[in-house]
This record gives C-alpha cells, sequence and structure tokens, in this order.
C-alpha cells in the first residue's frame, strides 16, 4: 500500500482539501451546473414562478412562525402573508396603472419639448459649423405609450398564471415548511441543514434591509420629484422600491426614467437636480437606517453578486435579475454543506476585514 505523501498528511492534519480533490470536485460541480443551468434555461417559463414562491417562502416564514407563537393557527397565518403579499402586489399593478395613464395623456407634450430641445442642440452644433440632423424617436404605438388592448390582455393572462403558481407554491411552501425541515435533516444531515437556515437568515435579513431601505428612498424620493414638478413622482417611486431588490444594479436603472423625465421638463439643470437627490437620499438611507450596507448581509463578495446578477439574468432572463442573490446564497450553502467543495464557498465570501452581520470567517 502507498504512503501517503506529505501534502495529503498536512491537507489531512490542517483539515482542507488536497489539490487533485479540488480539482476532481471542481470538475464535478461545473458538469452539474452546466446540466442544471440549461435545464432552467430552457424551463424559465415554468421555473422562474416556482423559484419566485420558494424564495417568498423562505422570507415570510419567520412572520408566520411568530405569529403562530402569539397563538394565530399555522393556516391562518399562512393566509394572512399571502394575502398580504396579494394585496401589495394588486397595490403596486394599480399604481403603475394609474401613472402609465397619466404618462400617455401626457405623450404628446413631451414629444413638443424633445422637439424643441432637439431644435435647439441642432442650432448649437451650426453655431459651431456642425451640420447635425436628429429626429424624435417615434413611440411603437404612435403617439401612445399604452398598448393595444389585446396586448394588455395577453400580457395580463400571461402574469395571471405566473401569479398563481406563485402563490400556490407559497402556501404549500408554507404549510410544509415543518415535515420538509424534518426531512431535509435526516436526508441530508444536520450540517447541511445548518448551513441552509444560515442562508435563510441571511436571506431574510437582506430582505428586510432592502425593503426598509426602498421604501425610505422610494417616498423620499417621490417628495423631491413632486416638489420640483416632475410628472408622475410615484411611478418613479414605486420604480426605486421594486428595483431595490436588484443587488447594485437596482438603484441606477430606476433613476434613469425620472432623470431623463427631469431633463426633458426642465433641461439639463432639472436632471442633475434628481440624479444629486436621488443619490443624496439613498446616502442617507443607508447611513441612517440600516446598520451596515444591505449587501453585505448576504456574506457574498461584491464581485461574485455582480457576476451572478448577470449570470442568473443570461439564465432566467429579468426574473433572474431579482432571484440572482437568493440563488447564488444557495449555492453558496450547497457548496459550504460538503468537504470537497467548502472551498468553493469560502471564495465566494467576502474579504475578513469587510465586516457585516457578524464576523466573517473561513472556518466553520
Amino acid at each position: 500500500m502507498d504512503n501517503p505523501s506529505n501534502d495529503d498528511r498536512i491537507c489531512k492534519r490542517e483539515g482542507t482539501v488536497p489539490a487533485p480533490s479540488r480539482l476532481a470536485s471542481l470538475t464535478r460541480v461545473v458538469i452539474i451546473t452546466a446540466v442544471i443551468v440549461t435545464g432552467m434555461h430552457l424551463g424559465a417559463a415554468i421555473v422562474s414562478p416556482v423559484l419566485v414562491g420558494f424564495i417568498l417562502a423562505v422570507i415570510v416564514t419567520p412572520t408566520v412562525h411568530r405569529l403562530e407563537e402569539r397563538g394565530l393557527p399555522r393556516v391562518a397565518g399562512v393566509l394572512a402573508m399571502v394575502g398580504a403579499i396579494a394585496g401589495v402586489v394588486l397595490l403596486l399593478v394599480a399604481l403603475l396603472s394609474l401613472s402609465l395613464v397619466e404618462l400617455d395623456s401626457a405623450l404628446p407634450a413631451y414629444q413638443d419639448l424633445l422637439r424643441a430641445q432637439l431644435v435647439g442642440l441642432q442650432s448649437w452644433f451650426a453655431d459651431l459649423g456642425i451640420p447635425v440632423s436628429v429626429q424624435p424617436p417615434e413611440s411603437p404605438n404612435g403617439s401612445m405609450l399604452i398598448p393595444p388592448l389585446w396586448e394588455i390582455l395577453a400580457e395580463l393572462s400571461i402574469l395571471a398564471i405566473d401569479f398563481l403558481v406563485i402563490l400556490i407554491v407559497t402556501v404549500l411552501m408554507l404549510l410544509e415548511v415543518a415535515s420538509f425541515r424534518g426531512k431535509l435533516v435526516r436526508s441530508l444531515g444536520s450540517d447541511t441543514m445548518a448551513e441552509l437556515n444560515r442562508s435563510a437568515s441571511d436571506l431574510v435579513a437582506y430582505a428586510s434591509f432592502r425593503t426598509k431601505s426602498g421604501l425610505a428612498t422610494g417616498i423620499a424620493v417621490a417628495i423631491l420629484l413632486l416638489l420640483l414638478g416632475i410628472d408622475a413622482p410615484v411611478l418613479w417611486a414605486v420604480l426605486i422600491v421594486v428595483l431595490g431588490y436588484i443587488p447594485y444594479f437596482g438603484l441606477p436603472i430606476a433613476s434613469v426614467p425620472p432623470i431623463g423625465l427631469a431633463g426633458l421638463q426642465h433641461g439639463l439643470p432639472g436632471a442633475l437636480a434628481v440624479a444629486v437627490g436621488i443619490s443624496i437620499i439613498d446616502f442617507l438611507a443607508r447611513r441612517f437606517l440600516l446598520p451596515y450596507p444591505a449587501e453585505r448581509a448576504l456574506r457574498i463578495s461584491p464581485l461574485v453578486i455582480i457576476l451572478s446578477v448577470l449570470a442568473w439574468t443570461l439564465v432566467l432572463g429579468v426574473p433572474g435579475l431579482f432571484l440572482a442573490a437568493p440563488l447564488t446564497l444557495l449555492v453558496k450553502a450547497v457548496l459550504s454543506s460538503s468537504e470537497e467543495t467548502r472551498w468553493m464557498a469560502i471564495l465566494m465570501e467576502p474579504s475578513g476585514d469587510a465586516g457585516g452581520p457578524g464576523k466573517l470567517s473561513t472556518e466553520r
């Protein structure tokens, strides 16, 4: 029998995985990941609402437990939380619909403002001796932002089916969470279950911080836009709250429409005022409402989060923007549950001096 090498003895003593084993485990992970990701991409229309329902169930489970501790039956607590989710979604749809109607009625005036600004820009270039001819873009439906009725009904039917799937998955997950947790402990072991519980706690903290910061930022931005006379302030506030759940990319994406509309209504000074105002509001919300940046609650490196947002968007489309953080947390928890792949999970963590919810350490 061959004697183990010095490197193998050192790795065994220090609790690490030898380089050949790491390469083998990495190969297996890559192959399994490729198969799963391909399946998710091909079935994104079905997978996305199921994943959303699963993530919602994980996030609201602590609230359901608190309701149970106060004497409310589990079924009643589950129905209350699902009803609250449905109510919030319907409220957002109503606000967005009213704001879109408002913008649609004002679209001709916006086109006139854009045309006037383009004429002024052409005159400025002409004074510099540069001939420029720019025409304002036409909307796909002529002068309408709102699509035809048949398109609206078709999209609503798809959204209604997805929303129904989300609610069904959320309800079933919340009702079966206790037995499901017991099955996971028996099948995966207590260590893996502890890692999954830790990731679930991180996800709940991240969602809580994002909700708190997003609501404060959205309300303050709505007031700012109202004071500056920018149209549809509620629409842009809702957009900031919803897109705020996208790590790092959410607020910049949500800020583009109100900044552009401010530039259209009030020129460059108006656009700068809105951009600076949103930046200050976001900074103050993060500084005074949160103990640390929301992304730090994920215990994942910022680079990994950014890459995961891009990757999951390629796999699942637009839902991947919102599911990137929870799915990456799940991947990290699965990798941490095995000695062979734990080194990959450690690589996903932020640096030790990043701070955050407790001391981030590579020791398990």
